[in-house]
């Protein structure tokens, strides 16, 4: 009987986690920021909501509970490894050879301001570059993201308010990339 009753879960699981396999793996690509990191947290965190499935209470909704698991995997990914600039997720973002539609210094211009807006990512605490990523990046709503967290929204306010100070300060410090609206 427990072998049917194990047979029903994975089922169950397989079933839940096909509706949610894009949005994990979006997650992890702006959390990653590159293709082969975003893919392999993906798959870990499936791994890890498989293993846990048993766990989840369906009083809370599943993309929520495996939302939470993939933020997690991917912060102890980053802790693990720093992630670096690879050519390919400069190809994955649009950075291509120039088309002749802008020029050169216009494309170099963006290009900078993209390298100095990871590199400011990157300087910010994990904490305040989750709450950046899932807010700004991902438009979730302050009440997702606590519920993702597991923290009080007014937590989450005031992280996301002190990123968004911090990353501006650092953006300031290259003013000609830069105008006051975009910072």
């Amino acid at each position: 009987m427990s072998l049917f009753s194990k047979r029903t879960a994975a089922e169950d699981f397989e079933q839940l986690a096909q509706s949610a396999e894009k949005q994990v793996y979006l997650t992890c690509l702006r959390m990653m920021r590159s293709r082969e990191d975003a893919e392999d947290a993906a798959q870990e965190t499936m791994l890890r909501a498989y293993r846990a499935f048993s766990s989840f209470r369906s009083d809370s909704k599943f993309h929520t509970w495996i939302d939470r698991i993939a933020v997690n995997t991917c912060l102890d990914l980053i802790r693990k490894k720093r992630a670096t600039v690879s050519l390919d997720m400069l190809r994955d973002e649009g950075f291509d050879a120039p088309d002749g539609k802008k020029s050169v210094y216009a494309l170099f211009d963006s290009r900078e301001r993209m390298r100095l807006l990871k590199e400011g990512l990157d300087l910010l605490p994990d904490d305040m570059r989750t709450v950046i990523v899932l807010r700004d990046m991902e438009g979730r709503s302050m009440e997702e993201i606590a519920s993702l967290l597991s923290l009080p929204q007014g937590t989450v306010k005031s992280r996301l308010n002190r990123a968004r100070k911090k990353l501006c300060q650092f953006l300031s410090q290259n003013a000609e990339l830069f105008d006051r609206s975009s910072v």
